[in-house]
């Protein structure tokens, strides 16, 4: 299989990388993102695009991929609010529009929120716009649509990724661990989800954990099933 990996060198992002250069069921790995990973692997293709409003230019690249993982996100606060609903939302709007017309048949999985609120009925600025990325997700025509819903993250390798946020919810994280989960068994999870295929579906934080626990044979079989 081939599978395109957008987010390649954030906290969740990197970890999928990881996963996928090291699935056997996978043989071809393109990460597409403003900046390159600096990884080599035999796998692994590395293209890089600065325009995320626009993704014509490397249609060819999606045309024959089987899944696309993307983990682009940006945190609130650290950027202006046109800023976070382009990046949110509107990067991601464009990218549906190329998949729609290259690769419909792709499977489709993106990295999202617990409080995603696709009525955008709750307040602030981040359940609203996760909503609205979710709303046009499943609004698309393609084949395969998994949306992901982590509480709180706790980075996996590459701890120097570390935000603010992250550091402020680390007592917490740890005292009540359910509320969230380990980066790299999220990404364990949106791989696996990724390679299982099977109806569309959306994975909240609990679900999540309780899955990545689970051996490959195990978590595929459970997952189809749904």
């Amino acid at each position: 299989m081939k599978v395109i990996v957008f987010g390649g060198t954030g906290m969740v992002g990197s970890e999928v990388l990881q996963l996928c250069l090291g699935a056997p069921e996978i043989s071809q790995v393109v990460t597409i993102g403003r900046h390159l990973t600096g990884l080599t692997h035999p796998k692994l293709t590395e293209v890089g695009h600065q325009d995320f409003t626009n993704f014509t230019v490397v249609e060819k690249v999606l045309a024959d991929a089987d899944i696309c993982y993307y983990c682009v996100g940006v945190y609130q606060g650290q950027v202006s609010k046109e800023l976070f609903w382009q990046v949110t939302v509107g990067y991601l709007e464009a990218l549906l529009a190329s998949l729609e017309k290259v690769n419909p048949n792709i499977r489709f999985c993106l990295f999202s929120g617990r409080s995603a609120s696709p009525s955008e009925r709750l307040p602030g600025m981040y359940p609203r716009a996760k909503g609205r990325a979710e709303v046009k997700l499943n609004a698309s025509s393609l084949k395969g649509k998994y949306i992901f819903r982590p509480g709180i993250i706790a980075p996996g390798k590459v701890a120097s990724k570390k935000t603010i946020s992250t550091r402020l919810f680390e007592p917490i994280y740890k005292m009540l661990p359910f509320l969230g989960i380990d980066a790299p068994d999220l990404a364990k999870v949106m791989v696996w989800t990724g390679l299982a295929g099977g109806a569309d579906k959306v994975l909240e934080n609990g679900k999540m954990r309780k899955l990545s626990r689970l051996p490959l044979s195990n978590f595929l079989q459970q997952v189809r099933s749904q």
